[in-house]
């Protein structure tokens, strides 16, 4: 995928977010690959020194190695339909509805109690790619017990092209985090 395709389907997502907590339809990716999830994307044990989403996007530097941390939402349907992609919020900066004792969100990942320019900077998009850097073609939603709301530590590479407007991080390792 070049330099451009990555920003650009971070930026469609984030832009979707910002259009509030309804049940809007997913972005595409532009270009995808059909390999399968692999198994070895699961982690037993959480990898070491991860930092939150609003810590992540203060120096975003493309290739670079990283590990980040948070639950899979900041929205109604936090998965990209047919693409291996999520949305993780930082579980510090955002306020899950179901964290409010007179809450009864039935989506309590989507932290619509938040406001937009909240969510917007508090959130990353996480996929998985093949080894020529495309999206693969089926959802992460169900896979290892991966479902909206997983907390969850992310192990990559912050892509190609990604800002801390926009920050993409291709997962390599991705381990559930017991409910914090």
């Amino acid at each position: 995928m070049n330099q451009i395709t990555h920003p650009v389907i971070a930026a469609t997502m984030l832009a979707v977010y910002a259009l509030g907590c309804g049940n809007q339809e997913s972005p595409q990716p532009s270009a995808s690959s059909t390999v399968p999830l692999p198994q070895s994307l699961i982690a037993a044990a959480a990898p070491a020194n991860a930092v939150g989403v609003v810590e992540a996007r203060k120096n975003v530097e493309p290739g670079a190695r990283i590990v980040i941390t948070g639950y899979i939402g900041g929205r109604v349907d936090p998965f990209v339909d047919n693409r291996a992609a999520f949305t993780l919020a930082d579980a510090k900066a955002l306020v899950r509805c179901d964290a409010n004792p007179d809450d009864h969100c039935k989506t309590p990942w989507d932290a619509c109690c938040e406001t937009h320019e909240k969510l917007k900077t508090s959130i990353a998009t996480v996929q998985a790619v093949d080894d020529g850097g495309l999206v693969l073609k089926q959802t992460l939603k169900g896979f290892g017990g991966i479902k909206p709301g997983s907390y969850v530590t992310v192990q990559g590479k912050v892509a190609p092209g990604a800002t801390s407007d926009a920050l993409v991080i291709n997962a390599e390792k991705i381990h559930l985090t017991p409910a914090q």
